[in-house]
């Protein structure tokens, strides 16, 4: 998973150094290649590919135009068809003189379960190359069994991150009537120091993935999401009760959000837990009650409770609560506290199979709790 994320991250900083320029010329292109070996994300699918590094040298007084061609294509048995990825990158200034380092950057497909051959060039505008072929295989581990891959065995597709793309609503026939998920989706990071940031896309991935696969639950039909900020004590987006969840908000919002970062001292004076107990009894309370909950987000490190008259309320209700929590700390917080009040499970989504068991806890929890 950690490779998986470093290969996300470092697509943007190779684009932005590769903003120096290209080469002398030489008999061949120098680089070097790191396989990454199928890795499976958030969404259930395995990424594969290289890590590429060339070093500055070479392209000293030039401007730098890359081409990336990489072919992939099932092996040994596995059924499926074979996959051509090409980009390039380039820039308009020249590298200067005696600038020393690398230039790094990956280039990477999305796999089902198989065995595969990969074949990659890259090549500059000097007509330079350098080549390569690796073998690798796609397999869940002993912990990853009994996860349902969102691709096919053999299927290859190319790993850009589709990552707010919506999707089609799924037909529940066997749900005669409205069963309805209420998502809260926290924005809210705490980071180093004790400082709140505001996410960053790589916070966010288990997240979206997260809402993604709930809304392909076979438990409810009927879907609202409502983002919302501790720092900024708003409800940032809100989605009313539809078949499906709809992404495009989600990520206007993202974009839109500045990573800035604030005391946590400041910050945390109570009113923060004034704005959420008014949040919850406006969704849960003043408006159709849902047939289940997921917090998702970063717990904050607040140890505060809702009053207990306020609990008693939504207690009564009967409403199955989960928090899917993306921290990498385990501290009791606003959002864990009223969990574990709603006799609420936390789990802790640190990887892919995380996910896939605290969403088959959370509907085995929800039809033992539904009127038969």
């Amino acid at each position: 998973m950690r490779t998986f994320l470093r290969l996300l991250i470092c697509v943007a900083m190779a684009l932005a150094g590769l903003a120096y320029g290209q080469s002398p010329r030489t008999d061949a292109l120098r680089c070097k290649s790191e396989t990454l070996r199928p890795t499976l994300d958030f969404e259930f699918r395995f990424v594969a590919g290289h890590w590429f590094s060339l070093p500055v040298k070479q392209f000293w007084e030039r401007e730098v135009d890359l081409r990336i061609f990489m072919q992939v294509e099932p092996i040994n048995g596995t059924p499926g068809q074979m996959k051509r990825v090409t980009h390039r990158l380039r820039a308009s200034q020249p590298v200067p003189a005696g600038i020393s380092g690398d230039f790094n950057f990956p280039s990477a497909v999305s796999l089902g379960v198989g065995e595969y051959r990969s074949m990659w060039v890259i090549r500059d505008s000097a007509g330079r190359s350098c080549e390569g072929v690796r073998q690798f295989k796609a397999k869940l581990s002993r912990k990853e069994r009994g996860i349902d891959v969102s691709l096919e065995p053999g299927e290859i597709v190319d790993t850009a991150m589709f990552l707010f793309r919506n999707e089609e609503a799924i037909e529940r026939p066997h749900l005669r009537s409205p069963q309805r998920l209420k998502i809260f989706l926290s924005l809210d990071v705490l980071g180093r120091r004790g400082r709140v940031a505001r996410p960053r896309l790589v916070h966010i991935l288990p997240h979206i993935a997260a809402l993604r696969q709930l809304g392909r639950s076979q438990s409810f039909n009927q879907f609202s999401v409502v983002a919302f900020s501790f720092e900024d004590q708003r409800v940032v987006t809100r989605q009313d009760y539809q078949p499906n969840v709809d992404f495009t908000p989600l990520s206007k919002m993202i974009r839109q959000l500045r990573p800035d970062t604030v005391d946590f001292r400041d910050l945390m004076r109570g009113s923060e837990m004034e704005f959420f107990q008014e949040m919850l009894a406006q969704e849960l309370l003043l408006s159709e009650v849902p047939d289940g909950v997921v917090f998702v987000g970063h717990e904050m490190k607040f140890g505060k409770r809702l009053p207990s008259s306020a609990l008693a309320s939504y207690r009564d209700r009967g409403i199955p609560v989960a928090f899917f929590d993306g921290s990498r700390f385990a501290w009791h917080g606003a959002i864990g506290n009223f969990v574990r009040a709603m006799d609420g499970r936390e789990f802790m989504l640190r990887k892919p199979s995380d996910l896939a068991r605290a969403i088959s806890a959370f509907e085995e929890r929800v039809q033992a709790l539904r009127p038969q």
